[in-house]
């Protein structure tokens, strides 16, 4: 009876959770009738491999779809196999929805045509006398008189909808307004004509030049479309929408301008307005990023870096994450023109082309040498490390791209425009420099995620590299949705959740920000020079971040690691020392070449020699290369024998019996190698083979495409087949059985009896399957580093807790000192700052509500519960402390869960004060 029962449990814990955020499918059917389909019982046939069971019945819900609670479908989704209740339960209420709207339907319509009727017989809002105009923009049936409709239209709201009973028509369109006089007396000053360009429409206005026409524009809000003699004026609200619409929904000039056309169709005007606007939008947001930079410098600077959660300079042992990447989107043709002005925007991400050009004279170390890929630990080709593609110049392209970096939250840091050029080492060389340069500390240290860390680290190596005397303050890592792309033995060395001390950065920040940046290319690659940095030097200020939710996606993930953990120990027995010596073991069986010394390195060098042999016997390649690689590989074999005073009669036959040993270490180590290769190359198949068939890809072109990708993976298949099955029939036939007879179809089918029989081999050391050592050491990982980054979030957090505060005593400081003042601009910086003082309360509260988010997150028993009556409390009497005694930043202290989180080299100050103290508990799980 037990017997059943644990049987009867082990059942039901192997059912996989299907649901939106559990569910992970197989593949994409790849057969023509079923194409696009996702494959979610993979054992059943037919219709029913695509289909999930319908085994839950759903309770009808009256409710309305934006009534739903989404922890309650939260909670359907991941019970057991609810998916399909979940998605009945979205079902009803959103049926529910549009049954509610066709309901109210009808009445709407009856009320909006009733709106645009106009009651001749109304009588004014304000004498009540009888009403000869309609207002559209003053209220809902707001009817005036002549005599009110001048006093409430005449000075103010002179470009309100107004139509006259009599006539039907918006009177204002037709007629010429005038804005008010900015002279005290009785003004006679020339009155000018000019068009100004509304939302609301065109009109035409005369504008007395109290203080010359530009002067008084900007005096009523209008932005002048010339510097001299304007005919045209564009609305400060109309220009501030284009902002928001440019930064956000990346709107072009030119469909903004087709915009406005119909929305004042009805006017008749002929006026292009598309060149003037251009120039006005440019000019209207360069003086306005002016404005708040000569704010903002006001604001004493307490950090050196752009990110103030990240380490600052002066902090001692600090280790700062930064991520690169390159973008090809954002090219500007060469028909564009050539600059005739400068930047507007100040360059604050984007380096000066003078700057670059001037470090890469002094430390280009690609200059004058050969451009040949780096020698590096991973057998994956890339085009963005082929440093001989970096300078192919396209005849249509002037500026070809950016290169950026970020810190590990996604802020920006610095960019390079690439003018002329592709990506190449020395553009993350250069920001790197700088870099270092900035955390000029011994004791500071630098994770770097690059795609191509991998090659971008043996480039550091070498001595003629600008980096090489600092290479020992760095590491590397390669960003994790790139990793995939690369051999199992360069992940084991740089796969972002193997290596230390970064917690759960992904390094695929710049990829984000690539992501909203690619929406300016259209824009951006007809403009000039200048004006295209501009325009992305906005963009890049544009970003922000946010830590709560990180700290809340890291908890998550340590628990549900912990959990698989404790399942698979309580299943195979799979302990954390066991991993740790697993990951030992896959460490020394996945060898780099260049780790193999002496003997070993020796016979490595014959085996790839006789490889070659068989290739040019057997394969279609081409003998030059085969001549180049031979040769190559017989100039190490020389050397070789030269360290070991090896003959060249006494050569080894490497199929000696008295070499196994050598023999069976190079079969194993390279068989294991293969086998990586062909599963990468199995994924690349299967995709490439289901997008062939995808109805939403047609097309002849893109089809061809895909057809010549699937053979070139093809003939990798077929040629990594044949160095298997040659190693396999070189091997002792008692190590060979570990490693299955393998032909194409047996690779390209990943359920296959292959694959099956190298997952779920058993391990000699630890006599566990080999998968559940590979799911082990993942989850194992994966809970180390969210264990960092949770660790990692309240230290950050805190830094950026005490910036606001010190920004916000900064500002009331500033205040205090321009309160008594008659001058007209400091008055208008007195209303910016505290403009600016609304924000940053805004952000100290979002930080202490981030605070409470990260209490509340952690478990229970794990973590020590803070009163948030009694934290925020505590942080108003810091900040009272701090704005009556005039304190530095280095003497704030924030108590978070239990713990005084200080920034790093800080000294704390507890004199007279209340401390909250209770015995420490750490938030990681033990």
């Amino acid at each position: 009876m037990d017997s059943l029962n644990l049987l009867s449990s082990n059942i039901n814990k192997k059912k996989r959770k299907i649901g939106p955020k559990y569910y992970k499918p197989n593949r994409a059917s790849i057969n023509k009738r079923n194409a696009k389909k996702i494959i979610i019982q993979k054992y059943q046939k037919g219709y029913k491999r695509f289909r999930i069971n319908k085994n839950v019945t759903v309770k009808d819900e009256k409710v309305e779809w934006e009534d739903i609670d989404e922890n309650k479908l939260h909670t359907h989704c991941v019970n057991g196999q609810n998916f399909n209740a979940a998605k009945g339960l979205y079902r009803n209420a959103q049926k529910k929805l549009i049954d509610n709207w066709k309901e109210i339907l009808p009445r709407l319509f009856n009320v909006m045509i009733e709106n645009n009727a106009l009651d001749k017989d109304r009588n004014c809002i304000k004498c009540k006398k009888p009403a000869t105009f309609r207002c559209m923009d003053c209220g809902s049936d707001v009817y005036f008189c002549s005599v009110c409709e001048d006093l409430f239209h005449n000075n103010i709201n002179i470009f309100h909808q107004r139509i006259l009973l009599d006539q039907d028509s918006n009177s204002n369109h037709n007629r010429t307004l005038k804005l008010p006089q900015i002279c005290s007396e009785n003004c006679e000053h020339q009155a000018f004509k000019i068009l100004v360009v509304h939302l609301k429409g065109q009109f035409s206005v005369n504008i007395p030049g109290c203080k010359g026409i530009v002067e008084t524009l900007i005096k009523h809000k209008l932005f002048p479309s010339t510097p001299v003699n304007p005919n045209v004026a564009f609305t400060f609200e109309l220009l501030d929408l284009y902002a928001e619409l440019l930064l956000q929904a990346h709107v072009p000039y030119h469909s903004f301008c087709r915009v406005l056309d119909a929305l004042h169709s009805s006017q008749n005007i002929n006026k292009n307005i598309y060149y003037l606007f251009t120039s006005t939008a440019h000019y209207y947001l360069a003086i306005k990023n002016q404005i708040k930079n000569t704010v903002t410098s006001m604001l004493k600077k307490n950090y050196d870096f752009n990110c103030p959660a990240c380490p600052q300079p002066n902090e001692k042992n600090a280790k700062i994450i930064v991520a690169l990447d390159g973008n090809f989107q954002l090219r500007r043709l060469k028909c564009a023109g050539n600059d005739i002005n400068d930047q507007l925007v100040k360059d604050q991400f984007i380096i000066k082309q003078k700057q670059f050009d001037e470090w890469m004279i002094t430390h280009d170390s690609s200059r004058n040498k050969s451009t040949k890929n780096q020698e590096t630990a991973c057998d994956s080709y890339f085009k963005a490390a082929d440093q001989a593609r970096s300078n192919i110049k396209s005849k249509h392209l002037d500026d070809t791209g950016l290169f950026g970096s970020t810190c590990r939250h996604g802020i920006p840091l610095k960019f390079i425009n690439l003018k002329g050029i592709g990506e190449r080492f020395s553009l993350a060389e250069c920001l790197l420099y700088q870099l270092q340069d900035t955390f000029n500390e011994s004791s500071q240290s630098f994770v770097v995620l690059y795609d191509i860390a991998c090659s971008f680290h043996a480039h550091i190596n070498k001595s003629e590299s600008a980096l090489f005397q600092f290479k020992s303050r760095f590491d590397w890592c390669i960003s994790i949705f790139h990793a995939f792309a690369h051999s199992m033995k360069c992940q084991l060395k740089y796969h972002p959740r193997i290596c230390s001390s970064i917690g759960l950065t992904d390094g695929e920040s710049l990829e984000r920000l690539w992501s909203y940046l690619g929406r300016f290319a259209l824009t951006t690659k007809y403009m000039r020079p200048s004006h295209r940095l501009d325009i992305l030097e906005l963009a890049i200020q544009n970003i922000t971040y946010s830590l709560a939710k990180r700290f809340h996606r890291a908890k998550k993930l340590s628990l549900d690691s912990k959990i698989s953990l404790e399942e698979l120990n309580k299943q195979h027995g799979i302990d954390e020392s066991k991993i740790l010596i697993a990951i030992e073991n896959q460490k020394k069986n996945i060898v780099f070449k260049e780790q193999l010394m002496g003997k070993e390195q020796y016979f490595s060098y014959l085996m790839d020699y006789h490889n070659i042999q068989i290739e040019e016997s057997k394969l279609e390649r081409s003998k030059a290369s085969l001549i180049k690689s031979k040769d190559m590989c017989l100039k190490k074999i020389k050397e070789c024998e030269e360290n070991l005073d090896i003959l060249e009669f006494d050569r080894w036959n490497p199929f000696d019996p008295k070499y196994s040993n050598y023999l069976d270490d190079y079969c194993r180590r390279n068989l294991d190698l293969i086998s990586d290769k062909l599963r990468k190359l199995r994924n690349e198949y299967i995709f490439n083979t289901s997008q062939l068939y995808n109805t939403d890809h047609k097309g002849h072109k893109l089809a061809s495409k895909i057809k010549i990708e699937v053979s070139k993976i093809s003939k990798q298949i077929e040629v990594q087949i044949l160095h298997y099955q040659h190693l396999r029939s070189n091997w002792s036939s008692k190590l060979a059985d570990n490693f299955p007879k393998a032909t194409f179809n047996d690779i390209v089918n990943h359920g296959s009896n292959f694959w099956k029989s190298l997952d779920l081999a058993v391990d000699n050391d630890t006599n566990i399957p080999r998968i559940v050592i590979n799911h082990s050491i993942q989850h194992f990982n994966n809970f180390k580093r969210a264990e960092e980054e949770i660790n990692l979030i309240p230290i950050e957090l805190n830094r950026l807790y005490t910036f606001w505060i010190n920004q916000k005593l900064e500002i009331v400081k500033i205040l205090q000192q321009l309160e008594i003042t008659n001058n007209l601009f400091e008055e208008s910086i007195v209303y910016i700052l505290k403009g600016y003082y609304e924000k940053i309360k805004k952000n100290i509260k979002q930080c202490q509500d981030a605070f409470l988010k990260i209490n509340e997150t952690s478990v229970r028993g794990e973590s020590k519960n803070l009163n948030p009556s009694i934290y925020i409390s505590m942080n108003e009497k810091e900040e009272d402390r701090l704005s009556r005694e005039n304190l530095e930043l280095e003497n704030l202290e924030i108590q978070i869960e239990g713990e005084d989180y200080e920034g790093e080299g800080y000294e704390s100050e507890s004199e007279g004060e209340e401390i909250y103290e209770d015995e420490d508990k750490d938030i990681n799980m033990q």
